[in-house]
């Protein structure tokens, strides 16, 4: 079973909304208009809906494109386990699948269980990698305060650029990471921190919500492989993530068939867990002639 993805919480959609984007409430959630160029927009539902019918879908196309003008397509990301049933209702109901925008596949660790059964659940080489990292001295902090976490954005903000760049990744700008990094309230974030000597060399974006903390954004510093840090701050998130009262703690992206994702895919797994793969992404399209020149020139962008 999968739980509310924190896309879909109020919060999430209020930071849309500081962003300058709007957004428009729907049945089974709300969706992120995006503006194009002659007027045009489009639909996006992150991580949602939780749950559909063909009635549902077909009265949510309905909705948006009477509420959204000169709207080219709906795009949804269903919160649920794929199945060749549930694919099978999607293209009955008019959506075609599409290259994913949030992770297909992901591992869910279970939280309910005791630290003892978490560790045993780990690879060996992970459960090693912790046990190193304390004995070389790393040491993990935590920042859930909205003081803590902009004194210590920076390090975060430092590190994950290095990564980015490291690894060739796109990222977004400092605005938005500022922004998740302050939610408050139902859906809410904690910064976590790896030192060696008071050098921070590792650094996590963690939300919450709906009883489920998420790994969400992460980072390390380069020269610093053998003190594992990353190992270590991801355990002791783990553990403030047991303490907090939640349930499951969604490690946030891995694949089994993308190359570029095997060393990131490889250091989730070692923690154990149970993998779940979504549905994906779909599109629901209302103008079939712009929709192709949308994916034309989104093709030439590239």
């Amino acid at each position: 079973m999968t739980s509310p993805s924190f896309l879909q919480s109020s919060e999430w959609q209020k930071l849309q909304e500081s962003l300058g984007r709007e957004t428009l409430r729907v049945q089974g959630g709300f969706v992120v208009l995006h503006k194009l160029r002659f007027g045009k927009q489009y639909a996006y539902m992150p991580r949602g809906p939780e749950n559909f019918s063909e009635s549902s879908l077909k009265d949510m196309a309905a909705t948006i494109k009477l509420k959204v003008p000169n709207v080219i397509f709906l795009c949804i990301e269903p919160i649920k386990e794929h199945s060749l049933d549930e694919e099978k209702e999607l293209r009955f109901t008019g959506f075609h699948k599409i290259k994913a925008v949030q992770p297909e596949e992901t591992l869910f660790l279970d939280l309910k269980k005791s630290e003892e059964e978490l560790l045993a659940d780990m690879k060996h080489n992970t459960r090693y990698a912790i046990r190193a990292a304390e004995r070389r001295g790393v040491t993990v902090r935590r920042y859930g305060t909205r003081e803590e976490k902009k004194k210590h954005f920076e390090e975060f903000w430092k590190l994950f650029g290095e990564t980015n760049k490291r690894h060739n990744l796109d990222a977004y700008g400092k605005r938005y990471y500022e922004a998740v990094a302050n939610l408050e309230g139902e859906c809410q974030s904690e910064l976590f921190a790896a030192y060696l000597r008071e050098k921070p060399i590792s650094a996590a974006l963690v939300l919450y919500y709906q009883k489920t903390a998420t790994y969400l954004f992460a980072a390390s510093a380069r020269g610093f492989g053998k003190y594992n840090a990353p190992s270590l701050l991801l355990w002791e998130i783990i553990k403030k993530a047991q303490k907090r009262g939640e349930d499951t703690l969604d490690l946030w992206g891995t694949s089994e068939t993308k190359e570029e994702w095997a060393g990131l895919t490889a250091f989730k797994k070692g923690f154990g867990g149970k993998p779940i793969k979504f549905l994906g992404t779909w599109d629901y399209v209302f103008s079939k002639t712009w929709y192709r020149m949308y994916k034309v020139a989104k093709k030439l962008s590239l």
